[in-house]
């Protein structure tokens, strides 16, 4: 550092200073490159032309130079959107390089069609991949077109690429073992994280999943949960790969926003994509809707118009069911409930009659399920108070009739959880928590039979309860059955789900559930640290039993030995958190003090770390959660109770417990038609019945995958015109925008030029006829005023855009016509008109480039709806499109009245 340091020998103020200089310079630009890049900048098309035919006969111009910004003359011109210069440079054979991933990046539809019409000559010099990462291009080389044109989510774009036949890689899983991914890990992992991210990127594009995918909501569902699944893995691109799968799950909730009747909404949510024709499915059973359930498709469960389908197929029965008053409600349910007896035996008699089909629908069958359960809580309330008396001593002590009872409704709930995991499998069986909560009561419930039949076989007579061993089958029984009762009461928090108030409640205390297991995992730690120190401390110090009754620990009065073994010391610790532990625990009888002094510290750290930071952590954190759950309750109550809704919608399960372990005849008539199938098998016939059906199943599947296409063909159309005309909406001035106002203004500068120009020389042609011939005439007045009206019009037209510019155009216009003139009248050769003609085409050609940094800057600066380009789009647009004819008539007219005075002086 110290020769880049030089001290001053003057006594000045400046303090010493530190010389600068390029280290890394970069090849110089010709004057004229740097004139050839200007022009390409400013859009000078004739002068880009000229530099381009020199460059081909004098080769003093590098027409591939690069300006200290890194661009060429392609880039630059694809930059400022010059569709025109891009046009020329490409017709010239300049180097394209990356200027369609430019292009791409920079959304300019024209230029990427241009680039990708453009043909590259024979004899174009590739440059390496390697050199053309590292130095040159702003992409890495994983980066193709169309995944950069899906990053950009450009529909037109995306459209373009694939039409050509491009193809993206399909990403490996992230647990790939294969030689490829290895290698590629090995030799840059990064490169390889970002690379799949990119592609994952790409295929998450909504623009690409609906102009590609034969099924865009299975494309959504799928490409989502493979996301989430893999934030979990990548946990360095957690919040990218969680934005991505939200991306797909709002493009799946806003395809279906685009249904407009119930027709086309059955269509998508009864479509199932594995139909078998062998076999005779349902094909109205919300298919395409439990598959979004099941990939945890929350806001596409919550859109309103699926939550309204299946709110009218649950009040199948009760049109109207909402607008009723809640009194009302409530008598019907009430009244329901009493008679689910009387129901279900209907239903067992005969399940086709009227009230054996009133029982299957969804809120009736909820409302039987509801108060069997609520029957069954009763009789564990009645077998809590002890109304049946039983002898207390007896080691084995028969069943009461509360828990005859109980045991049937105990068989339904076991019968039940059988045929569930049964229909759908193991996996999605415990993939639901309530389905767990089942299995764990319906264990203990079971354990209890269990110990309570070992007990009554095993023992016999009465025996004082004081003498009986600590794993008494009775005692163990007892305490099983206790704790079973706490969570049969807690599964009734499941029916809240159904209420929309209670709802958000029940799905935020589950989440906190998951904080306080969270918690603890970090309690415990804390917990166990400190009682192996306290317990190491004071084990020395224990003592004998206290007292006739040989407590020990916290259970005495005193508490002698809190610390003195390491479960007592647990005890101790936890109990502290309540305050249940006073500080004399740590004093000791010999006079210690220093062992006092360091166990007392310890265990004040312990209440400090434990009360005032893990306990306000677990409040933080639950209070998080509840938030969450609290700014988003609507799609989380909706979704849940959607899961609660479609458990009713099943054909089966339809009989509550304890009437599902009746054999119903509907059952006896299964049982027999599959020992008849299984057993006494006849192939020909079942061959013949299927031959049979199959055509008119395949037809019938055929039928339906075509109205799904149909519609899904209607709704992508809907979804893409939607994003058009929001994505216009949100830029406020876009290239079609532009290009209007572009070609409007042209059209309206020329028609203002010519009636300025036409009554000037009437005009003077007029004044000229009256100075020579002394004739008063009065249309002068009349067009001066007309002239005065236009210039007005022109005025206001332009002065917020480039007032600044005509000024010069002005200018030129008036030499140019003074010119034109002398030489019209003296007949004389003036070599100044070529010039003044091409400085006033330069103009031209400048103003086009001025308008559109203008507008690109009132873009920036202002929407659409506020700025004043969006009023002088808007007014150019009325004058363009009302206008044109008359001003075409109009024209003509002043034309012929130009030419006959022309003529009549003459």
């Amino acid at each position: 550092m110290s020769q880049l340091y030089y001290k001053k020998t003057d006594n000045s103020s400046y303090r010493d200073r530190i010389p600068l200089r390029i280290v890394r310079a970069e090849s110089e630009l010709s004057p004229m490159e740097r004139a050839y890049l200007g022009a390409v900048e400013k859009g000078d098309y004739a002068s880009v032309k000229q530099a381009l035919e020199e460059a081909e006969i004098y080769f003093r111009i590098n027409i591939n130079c690069i300006d200290p910004l890194g661009r060429t003359a392609l880039l630059i011109a694809i930059e400022n959107e010059n569709l025109e210069i891009i046009e020329l440079l490409l017709s010239y054979n300049v180097y394209v390089g990356d200027a369609l991933l430019h292009a791409i990046r920079k959304e300019v539809v024209g230029a990427v069609e241009l680039l990708l019409n453009h043909k590259k000559p024979r004899g174009e010099k590739q440059v390496p991949p390697i050199l053309l990462d590292k130095q040159f291009s702003d992409f890495t080389p994983d980066i193709t077109p169309i995944i950069l044109a899906a990053h950009t989510n450009n529909y037109e774009i995306i459209k373009l690429l694939v039409q050509r036949g491009v193809s993206i890689p399909q990403p490996h899983d992230v647990r790939c073992n294969c030689v490829e991914c290895l290698s590629s890990s090995d030799v840059d992992g990064l490169r390889h994280s970002r690379s799949r991210l990119n592609v994952y990127k790409a295929l998450s594009s909504p623009s690409l999943i609906a102009l590609s995918s034969e099924d865009p909501f299975l494309t959504a569902f799928q490409l989502s949960w493979e996301l989430k699944e893999l934030s979990t893995v990548e946990n360095e691109f957690k919040s990218e790969y969680e934005e991505l799968s939200h991306t797909c799950k709002q493009f799946a909730k806003d395809l279906l926003d685009q249904t407009r009747s119930s027709k086309e909404l059955e269509i998508i949510l009864n479509y199932r994509d594995n139909m078998n024709p062998l076999l005779d499915e349902n094909t109205n059973d919300l298919a395409r809707l439990k598959l979004a359930i099941k990939y945890c498709q929350k806001e596409f469960v919550a859109q309103p118009n699926c939550q309204q389908l299946l709110a009218s197929r649950w009040y199948d029965e009760f049109p109207g069911w909402r607008r009723r008053h809640w009194a009302v409600k409530l008598i019907t349910c009430i009244f329901i409930g009493i008679l689910f007896p009387l129901l279900c035996m209907f239903y067992l008699i005969s399940p086709k009659n009227r009230y054996g089909l009133f029982i299957r629908k969804p809120f009736i069958k909820f409302i039987c399920h509801t108060a069997s359960y609520l029957t069954f809580l009763f009789l564990l309330f009645l077998a809590s108070q002890h109304i049946a008396f039983t002898e207390r001593d007896l080691q084995g002590p028969p069943p009461t009739t509360v828990e005859w009872m109980i045991l049937p409704w105990v068989l339904g709930f076991i019968w039940t959880e059988i045929k569930q995991m049964w229909d759908s499998g193991f996996e999605d069986y415990i993939d639901d928590w309530w389905n767990l909560m089942d299995f764990i009561m319906n264990a203990l419930y079971l354990a209890t039979i269990s110990l309570k039949i070992v007990a009554y076989i095993k023992y016999n007579g009465a025996k004082p309860r004081c003498t009986w061993e600590m794993w008494h089958p009775t005692l163990v029984a007892e305490s099983l059955f206790a704790i079973a009762n706490i969570f049969s009461s807690l599964r009734l928090i499941c029916l809240f789900t159904a209420n929309s108030h209670l709802g958000p409640l029940q799905i935020s205390l589950g989440r906190m559930l998951l904080d306080i297991l969270k918690f603890l995992f970090i309690y415990c730690l804390v917990l166990l640290a400190f009682a192996n120190g306290l317990n190491q401390l004071y084990f020395y110090y224990e003592t004998e039993g206290d007292g006739p009754s040989g407590c020990k620990g916290i259970r005495c009065s005193h508490q002698n030995n809190a610390f003195s073994t390491l479960f007592e010391t647990l005890q101790s610790l936890f109990w502290s958190v309540f305050g249940l532990i006073s500080l004399y625990v740590t004093n000791v009888e010999p006079d210690h003090e220093f062992t006092e002094f360091v166990g007392s510290t310890m265990f004040g750290t312990y209440n400090v770390i434990s009360l005032v930071v893990l306990l306000n952590m677990l409040i933080a954190m639950m209070n998080n959660s509840y938030q969450h759950i609290a700014d988003h309750a609507d799609i989380e109550w909706k979704f849940a109770r959607t899961k609660l809704w479609m458990s009713y919608f099943e054909e089966g399960g339809t009989l509550p417990s304890p009437f599902n372990i009746i054999p119903s005849p509907k059952s006896l008539c299964y049982l027999i038609g599959w020992i008849k199938t299984h057993l006494f098998k006849r192939p020909s016939v079942k061959r013949l019945e299927t031959f049979e059906t199959l055509g008119v199943r395949a037809a019938e599947n055929v039928r339906l995958n075509h109205e799904y296409q149909e519609v899904l063909r209607n709704l992508v159309k809907r979804y893409v015109a939607a994003m058009i005309r929001d994505a216009k909406t949100e830029e406020g001035l876009t290239e079609e925008n532009f290009k209007v106002i572009h070609y409007g203004s042209k059209s309206i500068y020329i028609y203002i030029y010519i009636y300025i120009y036409i009554y000037i020389y009437i005009y003077i042609y007029i004044y000229i006829y009256t100075f020579f011939f002394c004739t008063e005439i009065k249309y002068p007045n009349f067009f001066c005023t007309e002239i005065k009206y236009l210039i007005y019009i022109y005025i206001c037209i332009y002065i917020y855009i480039h007032i600044y510019i005509y000024i010069y155009i002005y200018i030129y216009i008036y030499f140019f016509f003074f010119f034109f003139f002398f030489y019209l009248f003296f007949c004389t050769e003036i070599k100044y008109l070529d010039f003044f003609y091409s400085k006033f085409m330069n103009i031209i050609e400048c103003r086009d480039k001025k308008f559109r940094y203008l507008i690109s800057v009132q873009k920036k600066k202002f929407s659409a709806r506020n700025s004043l380009a969006f009023i002088i789009q808007n007014l150019m647009r009325q004058i363009y499109l009302h206008n044109t004819q008359f001003f075409y008539v109009y024209l003509k007219y002043k034309f012929l009245c130009f030419c006959f005075v022309i003529s009549a002086v003459v």
